[in-house]
């Protein structure tokens, strides 16, 4: 019994070693707990200064969007002004395009006015030299009529004197006759 005592007391100690080495195991494990426990206070505390940042965060987002729903009025603003200009553009674009038609039948009309300014300059330089010839015409017919006229009152003078001294004469010998 006594080797059974001793085998009792041996597993005893065997099983008290394991017990202690159990121990030794769980006052690790404690002491891990704690430093678990340490971090999650750690841990905890960022959380809490990171849920201050995320209040300050959300009023500056808030802010943020405020601003943007103010820049978001603004640009809808200036898409209006923009649409405004757009219209005014195509506005424009049209009259151009009238006047460019505009200009385009002014020129036509320009061109047959200039070909009717050639064409009558043309005729009246045939008109004028027609005319030109006709005067230089009727100017011989004038100069050959003075001409002919001169020769002929030359000669009414010349007989005019013929038949004075003629007339002249007769009256002499009439008055010879009736004497």
């Amino acid at each position: 019994m006594e080797k059974i005592l001793n085998e009792i007391l041996s597993t005893l100690k065997d099983h008290s070693k394991r017990f202690d080495s159990i121990d030794e195991k769980f006052d690790s494990i404690d002491e891990r707990f704690v430093s678990i426990d340490a971090k999650l206070v750690s841990i905890d505390e960022s959380f809490n200064s990171i849920g201050g940042d995320l209040a300050d965060v959300k009023i500056r987002l808030g802010s943020v969007e405020d601003k943007i729903i103010s820049v978001d009025g603004r640009l809808d603003s200036v898409e209006d002004r923009l649409t405004s200009v757009d219209g005014r553009l195509d506005s424009v674009d049209d009259k151009l395009v009238s006047v460019d038609g505009r200009l385009g039948s002014v020129d036509d009309r320009l061109q047959t006015l200039s070909e009717q300014i050639d064409n009558n300059a043309t005729e009246f330089r045939s008109h004028f030299k027609h005319i030109e010839t006709k005067l230089e015409q009727h100017e011989e017919t004038f100069h050959l009529i003075s001409d002919t006229l001169i020769g002929t009152q030359i000669d009414i003078e010349h007989l005019s004197k013929k038949s004075g001294l003629h007339e002249t004469e007769i009256n002499q010998l009439k008055k010879r006759i009736h004497s």
